[in-house]
């Protein structure tokens, strides 16, 4: 499975609209389509980034990503949830895992549509994006740069290593502030605070655990905060 996973993919600036990043869902469809409405968002013309960690815990897990599967301007980074829900499908130790990370939801998929839906996030979610914006450039990658320059990141061969830093740890969030290399800024969620987090040029908006609600804001907020020093 991991070797046919996306390490990474560019994406061109949205000459037309306004692109959106949004930290970690788990399964708040309803709240994710509202926010996105209480705060303007044009389907016709912006795109939202999603950071991974659509699934697990909430209440619609399923309709939530098939959302962001099938529609044409949503994009995702893919999640420890996501990875631990793909890997499932074939490896019954990750199917238990994933059911201990509030991953029930899935018993209630028939075993086809189960595979078809993790082949799916494999082909469709990377584990790292590079988006071109007017300002600058900015890294996405669920739990954090994977490396001290977001070169290697653009570069890189899917591992099980790479697959794992893109995903899983959160010691930068915890450490001092540090400069990613090659990048405006690095954008992720997964820690789960309640506020934005910054260290250096690199953000954390996972805010959904701690205060009930998901952070949704425009791209162009990163380069404003990236003034303030």
């Amino acid at each position: 499975m991991i070797n046919e996973l996306t390490a990474h993919l560019s994406i061109q600036q949205n000459l037309q609209g306004k692109d959106w990043l949004c930290g970690d869902i788990h399964g708040q469809y309803e709240e994710l389509l509202y926010t996105m409405e209480q705060n303007g968002f044009n389907p016709f013309l912006d795109r939202v980034f999603l950071l991974g960690d659509l699934v697990d815990r909430g209440p619609q897990s399923k309709e939530l990503l098939n959302w962001a599967l099938f529609t044409s301007n949503v994009y995702s980074v893919m999640g420890n949830h996501e990875l631990t829900f793909a890997a499932g499908a074939w490896s019954p130790r990750h199917r238990q895992r994933h059911l201990s990370m509030g991953g029930q939801w899935s018993d209630q998929l028939a075993f086809e549509e189960y595979r078809r839906l993790a082949q799916l996030c494999i082909k469709s979610f990377p584990l790292t994006i590079t988006l071109e914006c007017e300002q600058g450039t900015l890294g996405l990658v669920h739990a954090q740069s994977p490396s001290d320059d977001w070169l290697d990141a653009q570069r890189a061969s899917v591992t099980e290593r790479f697959a794992v830093d893109c995903t899983w740890p959160w010691n930068r969030a915890q450490g001092p502030a540090q400069i990613i290399k090659g990048v405006t800024a690095v954008v992720s969620g997964h820690i789960g605070m309640n506020e934005i987090v910054r260290r250096g040029n690199q953000f954390w908006i996972d805010t959904l655990e701690q205060t009930g609600n998901i952070t949704l804001i425009p791209a162009a907020e990163i380069f404003k905060w990236m003034k303030r020093t």
